[in-house]
């Protein structure tokens, strides 16, 4: 039982490796559009395809080891130049690359591992036609081989086939079972492109039954192979042995040298190595003098040059690259839950800590707020690591749309090019997880409504190709996304008569470009004539907004008439824990994040005016037209107002504004926690934490505070600034 729970924990580790290994064949697929000369590049994406063939040739999964050495044959015809690299070779091996994918998620799920069926099977037998196309394109049978009268006597194999028989020697390791390792899948791999015609097990080194270790592999076998496959494909089926076991390959018809090396080098001794060699059918080419064999000295003087020559016919270990000692690896996986809870405990610890903070300070005790404050440096590194270690590199989000833009591109008869910059930005995993649909609309959205064709840009001035950019880099304690594109931008006048038509405005009203922008944000609008099978429909933005927006963001448009558009993403680094700003207003706490403040300032009396009935007022902050919002009228606190009031400066996108408060209680390290249903409509708060003392504070959600408060428009504001 526990050895059937390694092999599936084991396979779930492959699963994840297959899913990466198919990004990078996607990624390498895309570079040869580009460059198809390009031999590096094809080179790894042949590894990466053989090494899904080989793991899940260990595992037994059949269905994905017949159909992915298809695959893998024709990219060798590739890097041996009998197939050259092209627009329909890319397209076949990125739809076989998809059937993949789609064979690890069905085997994931309970699917069968031996055969395929239902409509997968369709597809896997169109696409294995089409690559069998390539291999026998071209195809002119090899010279027949002479056979020697030692090979008379056994199953002789059509010289016209290209196959050759070999001899395999296997001694597994001691550890082998220990490690969780069955050597059965090699057998099933080499049938897969092979004929073992027979197979003899050594036994020799099993030990009396008082010395067995049950644990321990004693096993060793001897196999006559027929493939069509060279020495190296045969020696990529032990690829994942442990360190210590031992492979030796020959060919029947080989140098008698090498058959010597070969019969020398058998830890059970000449005589029985003989023996199996003869049974297999593999006899040296000329007769060995038997003294030879008894002294060696046919053998031994020219032994190391031998083997120095013919690697594959050292009888040394076989080496593991994922095992040596000399190069540990540097990563470790752990199941992301697993993060989430310690992330969660961070979190109690930073609460539990601010209550011990509360009870010092109520106490008076010097000494106990010198060592909290200690206690709290060091949670506050702690925390710092921990959010650490959730930080992913945006750049796998981003390179997934290299394929999104061929494949629409092409579709849309368009000629795209994509930009991608600050592949390495880090942010939280539980955000980058959630911001690939948004980013899916808006890039879709682009490249049908944004990019013009290659003949409507031409007859505008522009290059045919077009050019769409997703960019990413940190502003304030915050990550900022872009999707740009050279298009044709946002048509304002068809913005208008449609959000006219669908009463999202009345035509009295007067929006400033901005605002006119973010009407495509609204439900059910689209601009689009036709609804197509990319966009159209009016769900799209409506849904990238809300989104962006449950991450706590926000997101602006930039559009210039015939120049192109540019989507702004603003997302917080993380979703778990933050520096806070702590306020007061009335009886009440609440939180702003440190990221959004720029600076406090303590108010004279009057300095704001007499009329405290309006929520949104402005401040003259050193020359500088600043709106401000009062607290007291968002949240209706009828608390007596103070003597001095207090305005925080806060800045998001680019546009300042001021906070008014009545109370500054410094800085805090803020642990959020969601809020209830009854809160979604509340535009001003975006979470809720626990203070040290029990009571809860909410976190002021700046962007909508600004946006949804302020009755100051957009265009007052640029006019202000300007």
């Amino acid at each position: 039982m526990a050895f059937e729970l390694d092999l599936e924990a084991s396979r779930g580790i492959f699963f994840t490796e297959a899913r990466q290994l198919l990004g990078e064949v996607e990624s390498y697929v895309l570079q040869l559009e580009q460059n198809p000369d390009d031999s590096e590049v094809l080179n790894a994406a042949f590894r990466a395809a053989h090494t899904i063939k080989g793991s899940a040739g260990v595992f037994g999964l059949q269905v994905i080891t017949h159909f992915v050495h298809n695959l893998e044959t024709v990219l060798d015809r590739v890097r041996n130049g009998e197939i050259g690299f092209d627009a329909n070779m890319s397209t076949l091996v990125l739809e076989c690359r998809d059937h993949i994918a789609e064979l690890v998620d069905s085997i994931e799920g309970g699917g069968s591992a031996e055969q395929v069926d239902g409509e997968l099977a369709v597809v896997q037998d169109g696409l294995t036609a089409r690559l069998k196309a390539y291999l026998h394109a071209d195809e002119t049978p090899p010279a027949a081989q002479a056979a020697t009268p030692a090979d008379a006597d056994i199953a002789a194999v059509p010289a016209a086939s290209g196959q050759q028989a070999w001899h395999i020697s296997l001694r597994l390791a001691r550890s082998t079972l220990c490690d969780g390792f069955d050597p059965a899948p090699i057998f099933a791999y080499l049938s897969t492109y092979g004929d073992i015609q027979d197979m003899v097990p050594v036994m020799d080194h099993l030990p009396a039954f008082a010395e067995l270790d049950p644990e321990a592999c004693y096993l060793g076998f001897e196999l006559r192979f027929v493939t069509d496959r060279d020495e190296a494909a045969i020696q990529d089926a032990f690829e994942f042995l442990t360190e210590d076991s031992v492979v030796r390959i020959l060919p029947h018809q080989c140098e008698p040298a090498r058959w010597d090396a070969l019969l020398q080098g058998y830890p059970e001794g000449v005589e029985r190595g003989a023996e199996w060699l003869q049974q297999l059918g593999c006899q040296r080419p000329q007769a060995m003098q038997p003294a030879a064999v008894e002294q060696g000295s046919l053998v031994e003087p020219a032994l190391a040059a031998i083997m120095a020559a013919d690697p594959v016919a050292k009888a040394t270990p076989k080496a593991k690259t994922s095992n040596k000692a000399a190069a540990p690896s540097q990563f470790i996986r752990v199941p992301s839950d697993k993060l989430d809870a310690l992330i969660n405990l961070v979190g109690e610890l930073v609460i539990a800590n601010a209550g011990t903070v509360e009870q010092a300070k109520h106490l008076n005790n010097t000494s106990m707020l010198e060592a909290t404050s200690a206690v709290a440096g060091l949670i506050e590194e702690i925390r710092d690591g921990a959010l650490g270690l959730r930080m992913v590199q945006i750049g796998e989000t981003f390179q997934r749309f290299q394929r999104v833009v061929r494949d629409i591109s092409m579709g849309l008869g368009k000629q795209i090019q994509l930009e991608i910059s600050g592949e390495d930005t880090e942010l939280d995993k539980s955000v980058v997880e959630r911001i690939g649909d948004p980013l899916m609309h808006l890039v879709r959205n682009a490249l049908d409504h944004g990019l013009e064709t290659p003949e409507e840009r031409q007859a505008s001035g522009k290059p045919a190709t077009g050019k769409l950019g997703l960019h990413a880099y940190h502003d304030s304690g915050h990550i900022v996304i872009e999707v740009s594109d050279d298009g044709r931008g946002l048509a304002r006048d068809k913005i208008l008569k449609k959000a006219i038509e669908k009463g999202i405005i009345t035509p009295e009203q007067t929006l400033s470009d901005a605002e006119v922008n973010m009407l495509i944000f609204a439900p059910g609008f689209s601009t689009a004539d036709q609804v197509t099978d990319i966009s159209g429909r009016g769900v799209g933005m409506d849904v990238v907004k809300k989104n962006i927006e449950a991450l706590r963001g926000s997101v602006q448009v930039r559009s210039r008439p015939g120049q192109g558009c540019t989507f702004e993403i603003r997302l917080p680094l993380t979703l778990a824990i933050i520096d806070g700003f702590m306020i007061g207003v009335g009886g009440s706490a609440y939180v702003i994040p440190l990221a959004f403040v720029r600076e406090c300032l303590e108010l004279p009396v009057g300095a704001l005016g007499d009329d405290d009935d309006r929520m949104d007022i402005h401040y003259d902050l050193r020359g500088e037209f600043l709106p401000c919002v009062r607290l007291r009228k968002v949240f209706g606190s009828n608390a007596p107002k103070p003597k001095r009031e207090n305005i925080i400066v806060v800045s998001s996108g680019g546009i300042k504004a001021g906070i008014v408060a009545d109370q500054l209680h410094g800085e805090s390290q803020t642990v959020i926690k969601p809020l209830g249903n009854i809160f979604e409509q509340n535009k001003a708060i975006s979470g809720a934490t626990i203070m040290g003392n029990g009571d809860v504070a909410l976190i002021i959600d700046v962007p909508k505070l600004i946006g949804e408060v302020s009755s100051l428009t957009s265009q007052q504001i640029e006019q202000a600034h300007a």
